[in-house]
């Protein structure tokens, strides 16, 4: 269900699904979790074919981000659908999240960001 790679020191995760939901969150989040056990980790979560996401699919990715931060990593998301989109910003999570267009601009990101 996840798949996970790294390109230029930077780990990127993505899914063979088109939902993240309740039925499969669970199955997802300690894939991507243990992801953050290491300090300093730069993660790039590609949504790209995701084309639902339910409320526990949000509630996953804020403890995302409160398990990075709190171990010193950066995570930042990409490839949303329209749909998915409008979601982020209905919630305003767009201001709380670095959300990019594409893999290739995400990854690129943490070129010039520095080390973390």
């Amino acid at each position: 269900m996840v798949n996970s790679e790294k390109l230029d020191g930077v780990e990127i995760i993505s899914f063979n699904t088109d939902r993240i939901n309740a039925l499969n969150v669970d199955a997802i989040r300690p894939a991507i979790i243990k992801m953050f056990d290491l300090p300093y980790t730069r993660v790039v979560i590609d949504l790209g074919g995701v084309t639902m996401l339910d409320s526990t699919a949000f509630a996953m990715i804020l403890h995302f981000l409160r398990v990075a931060r709190s171990n010193y990593c950066t995570f930042r998301l990409c490839g949303l659908t329209p749909r998915a989109r409008e979601l982020f910003e209905l919630l305003q999570l767009h201001k709380s999240l670095d959300i990019y267009p594409d893999r290739a601009s995400c990854v690129e990101s943490f070129s010039h960001s520095g080390p973390s």
